[in-house]
């Protein structure tokens, strides 16, 4: 063969292998796709990585990409919700962060980055739950564990690793997550990735024909208690239409709330939208139409919804305690208080735990009955079984002023991420200083006038004292101590407290005194030492001979009783003796007297002003030769009625903390008291406040008669002020009739997004018209360069020799 053809063989084959580059840089950079995840709990001390598990991007590994991750403060939320972008701080570039003591209340983002240097372009990012302290993190990690326990026994499947476990848990609460290309522009009609600021709301659902999404009107959502039993779900679409599922008429667009207490729950996607480009044909994966193959975390029949757990009718949620200075353990025990939690899923156990606000056991405790979990206080609840929720108020709490309080949350607890909320508890313990206070009935002298010596026996009179105070007292038995006096008792000398508790003792001279003058006062003490202020005071006489009776003289008047004062001799204050005068000197004649027949009458308000008439009976030794009227008479002052006029100022709201932080998942509960509202036994002018209505979001509803609670949800963040009215009643003397005045009390709180997070939305990849085009394979194309040189080369050589060779 001629050394030209040889060469030109060789120049070909330099020159189509140097052609090979130009294949490989006209290939086209693969943008990432698909939705990214954190793996781990999002709790102090815990390490999160990346979970490219849905990461659609063929060939993609972890060394394909950079990481960033940031913290997103609650600040940064209320700035991106208003519109604007907050810059995050960067926590670290490595492929793994752990979380620390500064992230906790706050949100981790993480975004990955595509190396282009790899093939790769666009970026997914993807945010935390709030981070919580390592206990909680603890119990979260616990439950989700056990939870995944179960499902792995029920479908029959290996276990996994606890990592894998936590992390299909996570799965459930991942936030959204954002795909953005390398351009911004539209290239071909293919649109650019989305910015952060598209990030999809759980208040917003996505078209299934168009993707585009729908924005929910932008007036906050007020879910009312039970407003969704039929739905179970508060969907955009109904809020736009106004349609009432509850079939009741709606306030402002938004249904009332009903007398039931069920409570709304998320959609059937956890309040968040669906990946529009999931209902194209062409994106789905076969795979996934094998039931083997889908992940169970993203089934939502297997959540138990917070209207599915039902709370004991007769249960209160806001349960009140009180007790008396040194109460001991077992007070506190018989004052427990409890509280059912009934699941009503028909197929799916539920894991409910209960944590405590503010210091442990500042004011009571709160303990699952069947509790399963004594470190998280974490009890299952199977499908149609209950729980017993028990209220138990610590001991050795000091007397207060202002009652002692605690707050409790129950959460569903079986997605880790997503705590579902489903009642919160506030217990109430007041402690009072201890009182005695031992009251006498008759309040005034035993008198047992007169009588001649070797007189026998003297009826005997009665003295009742109440235990008025509020701890128990134990009497001892009392003793004349001039033996002059019998004194006896039929009763317990045991008396509880708070007027339940009494005692009467019978009281007579001793027969055979002699001739003289018998005055004495004794005392009434108890065991623990306290001697009541009013003693048993007694009197009695007995004279040598026979007295004529000369003068009965006039019973000093009664005035300044009470308005309402009892219709009885000893309630009025009569005299059970009056002063005689005699021959053989003055002396005390007992008198019966006709109260029934007096002109008082108890109901009334009014000021009145009557006389009692009474009849004597002469003592032993006294005589009546003159034949005088032994009748008698005295005059009784009652006072008119001061009406109990209640303050505005005791109108509360309870149940509801002040300045309170609940999610856009809590069922919050209040009652509205209104002051004078406990007055059972009202008299004419009596005032009271009857609660009348509550608003939030300007959404007035009212109440028709008690109790006087309510229960709602807020599907949107933010801070809102409940409001409740409340009418001033007088009472006529026959019904409580309302007056021009009423009073408004408040409350504010503040409303955050629930742990549950919608899924990244997956993006249509955009092409990139800046920069110079990749390639998508790693092959070094230096070594090409230099075979392209050295064709170019030989090429020039042989022109080069040709022309040489002419010449010649």
């Amino acid at each position: 063969m001629r050394k030209e053809r040889i060469l030109a063989v060789i120049m070909s084959v330099l020159m189509a292998l140097s052609m090979l580059p130009i294949t490989v840089f006209a290939a086209e950079t693969t943008t990432l796709n698909g939705k990214l995840k954190i793996q781990g709990i999002a709790a102090e001390g815990k390490t999160l990585s990346a979970d490219f598990k849905n990461v659609d991007t063929e060939g993609l590994t972890e060394d394909d990409v950079t990481y960033l991750w940031s913290r997103k403060t609650f600040d940064d939320e209320a700035a991106e919700n208003a519109g604007e972008t907050p810059q995050l701080k960067e926590l670290g570039k490595e492929k793994t962060y752990t979380v620390t003591k500064e992230d906790i209340g706050s949100k981790i983002v993480l975004t990955i980055t595509g190396k282009e240097e790899k093939g790769y372009s666009g970026t997914l990012t993807v945010t935390s739950d709030e981070v919580v302290d390592a206990e909680s993190g603890a119990a979260l990690e616990t439950a989700a564990e056990a939870q995944t326990e179960d499902a792995s026994e029920e479908t029959g499947e290996d276990q996994t690793t606890d990592e894998e476990n936590t992390n299909d848990h996570q799965d459930n609460a991942d936030s959204t997550e954002d795909t953005e290309a390398a351009g911004a522009e539209t290239v071909d009609e293919i649109p650019p990735a989305t910015s952060d600021a598209q990030q999809t709301e759980p208040q917003e659902e996505q078209s299934e024909q168009t993707g585009e999404t729908q924005e929910v009107p932008a007036e906050d959502t007020l879910v009312k208690d039970g407003q969704m039993e039929d739905d179970q779900s508060v969907q955009a679409d109904a809020s736009i239409a106004g349609e009432d599922k509850a079939g009741t008429e709606a306030v402002g667009g938004i249904p009332p709330a009903t007398s039931d207490d069920t409570y709304p729950a998320e959609n059937e996607n956890n309040g968040t939208t669906e990946d529009p480009s999931n209902e194209d044909p062409s994106n789905e994966d076969p795979s996934n139409e094998d039931p083997s193959n889908e992940d169970p975390s993203n089934e939502n029949p297997s959540q138990v919804t917070a209207d599915q757990i039902k709370i004991g009718e007769n249960d209160s949620l806001t349960p009140t305690f009180s007790f008396v200075q040194d109460y001991t353990t077992d007070d506190a025990t018989a004052a427990q208080k409890t509280i059912t939690f009934t699941n009503n899923s028909s197929d799916t156990a539920v894991d409910l735990s209960v944590t405590a606000s503010g210091d442990a056991n500042q004011a009571a405790m709160a303990v699952w009955a069947e509790q399963t979990d004594a470190q998280t206080n974490t009890v299952t609840v199977n499908p149609g079984a209950s729980a017993t929720l028990t209220i138990t108020p610590v001991t050795g709490l000091d007397a207060n002023a202002n009652p002692y309080q605690q707050t409790f949350t129950v959460n569903n607890v079986n997605d880790p991420a997503a705590m579902m909320e489903i009642a919160t508890i506030t217990a109430t313990v007041t402690v009072q200083g201890i009182s005695h206070d031992l009251t006498p009935n008759p309040n005034e002298t035993l008198d047992f006038a007169t009588a001649k010596n070797g007189y026998s026996a003297v009826d005997a009179k009665t003295i009742t004292y109440t235990n008025n105070g509020n701890i128990p007292e134990t009497v001892i038995m009392p003793v004349s101590q001039s033996g002059n006096y019998e004194i006896t008792t039929e009763d317990s000398l045991k008396l509880a407290p708070n007027g339940e508790g009494r005692i009467t003792f019978s009281v007579r001279p001793k027969a055979g005194l002699a001739v003289g003058s018998y005055t004495e006062t004794i005392k009434v003490a108890t065991e623990s030492g306290f001697e009541a202020t009013t003693p048993i005071s007694v009197a009695f006489q007995v004279i040598k001979d026979t007295a004529t009776l000369t003068k009965i003289q006039q019973p000093s008047a009664v005035s300044g009783l009470p308005n309402g004062t009892k219709k009885s001799a000893s309630s009025l204050k009569l005299p059970s003796a009056v002063v005689i005068e005699t021959t053989a000197g003055n002396m005390k004649a007992a008198v019966s007297w006709n109260v029934k027949g007096a002109s008082y009458r108890q109901s009334a308000t009014d000021e009145q002003n009557f006389s009692v008439s009474g009849t004597l009976t002469l003592p032993d030794g006294v005589d009546n030769d003159n034949n005088l009227n032994l009748a008698t008479s005295i005059d009784v002052n009652v006072k008119a009625y001061s009406p109990k006029i209640a303050s505005a100022e005791n109108n509360t709201i309870t149940g509801i903390d002040y300045n309170g932080v609940y999610t856009t998942q809590s069922k919050i509960s209040f009652t509205a008291v209104g002051a004078g509202m406990d007055n059972t036994s009202p008299r004419k002018g009596d005032t009271r406040y009857k609660p009348k209505s509550w608003t939030v979001l300007n959404n007035t509803l009212g109440w028709d008669a008690a109790p006087y609670t309510a229960s709602f949800g807020l599907a949107k963040s933010g801070d809102y002020t409940l409001k409740v009215n409340f009418e001033q009643q007088k009472y006529d003397g026959n019904s409580w009739q309302p007056t021009n005045t009423t009073d408004t009390r408040q409350v504010s709180f503040s409303i955050t997004k629930a742990n549950v997070t919608a899924p990244g939305a997956d993006l249509t990849p955009a092409i990139s018209k800046t920069g110079a085009v990749k390639t998508g394979d790693s092959t070094q194309i230096l070594p090409f360069i230099c075979i392209l040189i050295i064709a170019a080369g030989a090429i020039g050589g042989v022109v080069f020799y040709k022309k040489k060779n002419k010449n010649k």
